[in-house]
């Protein structure tokens, strides 16, 4: 499920799964980071009018992340509703920057920030594995998403 409240916020609902946890029963840390994943995912389609499969299945881009780092505040548990609130915060020649927060009823949980490169997929390609420029359509885009100093 995702949702939007206005222009530079990009918002996915996530039912905490089982699988999601460690056992101790909260969610285990690494399992954010597929969880921003996941929101960079849907919001292509969702803002961009792209399907992110598009990308990395017909036109051979992926966005893979370079950097990416998390703070946690509060557990998030077996069983909870969270939403990963997404921004825009740099869109270079070839990356684009990320900011995260993941919500609960209780308030904000956990906040996070990567950065995504533009990588040519093409086997065929002398590019291959490079990163390369935005494809202008796509920074078009996002720039009409809108960016945030967040």
């Amino acid at each position: 499920m995702t949702t939007s409240t206005g222009p530079g916020v990009h918002k996915l609902a996530i039912e905490v799964r089982f699988g999601d946890c460690d056992p101790a029963g909260i969610v285990y840390f690494p399992r954010f980071f597929d969880f921003f994943h996941q929101a960079m995912e849907t919001w292509f389609p969702t803002h961009l009018g792209f399907g992110y499969d598009e990308f990395v299945r017909v036109r051979k881009l992926g966005f893979p992340a370079v950097h990416t780092e998390a703070d946690f505040e509060r557990p998030s548990r077996f069983g909870e509703r969270i939403e990963i609130h997404q921004r825009v915060t740099k869109l270079g020649r070839s990356s684009i920057g990320f900011a995260y927060e993941v919500h609960g009823e209780d308030g904000r949980r956990a906040t996070g920030r990567s950065v995504c490169v533009v990588m040519n997929l093409d086997e065929r390609s002398p590019e291959h594995g490079k990163s390369v420029a935005l494809p202008e359509q796509l920074r078009a885009r996002i720039l009409a998403f809108g960016l945030s100093d967040h």
